[in-house]
């Protein structure tokens, strides 16, 4: 399957432990931002002009933070250029701070399937700690209002680890998220990502790290009571209610491949991986100018040897797991051979099983996986 991403960069706050590249949204900035999209998306245009695009992801960035105009420029750039089957899954981030009837009337209305709220918290305390701007009650109500507005597909993201963040207040976060029923929920250990302010903090001695085995107790409560609730664990970090699988990035974790639009996007076709430009101003006068918008020390060329270890790194964040005949097939008896060969210590261990052909993590295994991963491929 072939992906679209769409970053938009614009926030009204930056979170202090967000990596991704984000700058304050102006309205004169974000329109020359989508007349740069629009130059970009052509040239991709050319190029899969026989393809077709099983989902569209818009992330950021806080996209919600776009005017109602600019949201129907972006998707009328997107349903110009490129095709899309009507079952389409196509995605819009936003922060419940942003949250609007009028918004959602608008999405509807632009063929969006899939709201993804990031949450992050359902407790003040912990919200703040993270700087997000919204409340644990503004949180409440904007998933009811997304419900109300005739989406079937919502998704939340919550953060757990976080320095100082209680089990108590963990669980009430769990017990709140299940209660307002999503189809699909992400729980990600919160990571101290360069180039964040929460990296500068930890790394100027402000702020501690994450507590690893706080962090693993954590998870733990959460696989549990998220399972009792009836979802069902498909990835490392993500949840779901049967058949609400995000498309796109089941698409990532299978290797697939996917168009990245935007400042700092990533894309990977054929062998090819590269980034955007992590720079508005930038990124508007290259494709204004005609030129090039990849940053060339982001390109990469991925030989066979760094594809398998990408292959079993993302298969096994997957609960299908890592089908060995499969991969032996795409990438030869000697690199199957070598894999086998470290798979008998790990099962020994504990950490990795195999069942009816098919390499999985253990629920150990899941909570050391770098360390399983390196093993597995030295």
């Amino acid at each position: 399957m072939l992906g679209l991403y769409i970053h938009v960069p614009f926030c009204a706050n930056k979170c202090n432990y967000c990596g991704f590249f984000s700058t304050h949204y102006e309205t004169i900035k974000a329109d020359e931002y989508l007349s740069a999209l629009h130059l970009e998306i052509k040239r991709h245009a050319l190029h899969f002009a026989e393809q077709t695009f099983g989902s569209v992801y818009i992330g950021g960035g806080t996209p919600t933070t776009l005017t109602r105009d600019q949201f129907y420029r972006l998707f009328s750039i997107i349903h110009q250029n490129v095709n899309l089957p009507t079952d389409a899954e196509i995605t819009v981030e936003a922060n419940p701070h942003t949250i609007t009837s009028n918004l959602l009337i608008q999405l509807k209305k632009l063929g969006v399937t899939r709201i993804s709220l990031g949450v992050q918290s359902f407790s003040d305390e912990v919200l703040a700690q993270l700087g997000r701007i919204h409340s644990s009650d503004e949180a409440v109500t904007a998933v009811h209002a997304v419900r109300d507005g005739g989406f079937r597909n919502i998704g939340i993201d919550l953060i757990f680890g976080i320095p100082g963040q209680t089990e108590q207040q963990w669980n009430s976060t769990l017990e709140t998220t299940a209660s307002l029923a999503p189809d699909h929920i992400s729980a990600y250990s919160l990571s101290i990502d360069e180039g964040s302010q929460l990296y500068r903090d930890v790394k100027d001695g402000k702020r501690v790290s994450p507590d690893n085995d706080v962090s693993a107790t954590m998870y733990g409560t959460a696989l549990q009571f998220l399972r009792s609730c009836g979802y069902h664990r498909y990835e490392i970090s993500n949840f779901c209610l049967p058949g609400f699988e995000c498309i796109h990035n089941v698409n990532y974790w299978d290797r697939g491949e996917y168009v990245g639009i935007g400042p700092g996007a990533w894309s990977f076709i054929g062998n090819k991986r590269w980034a955007n430009v992590a720079d508005v101003g930038q990124y508007v006068s290259r494709l204004m100018s005609g030129n090039s918008v990849q940053d060339q020390d982001t390109v990469e060329f991925v030989n066979e040897e760094q594809a398998a270890i990408e292959k079993l790194f993302l298969g096994l964040r997957k609960t299908s797991g890592v089908d060995l005949a499969a991969f032996g097939l795409q990438f030869g008896k000697d690199a199957l051979d070598a894999l086998m060969n470290n798979i008998g210590n790990l099962e020994r261990d504990g950490v990795v099983n195999v069942k009816k052909g098919v390499l999985m993590l253990t629920a150990r295994g899941i909570l050391h996986s770098n360390e399983v991963l390196s093993r597995m491929i030295t």
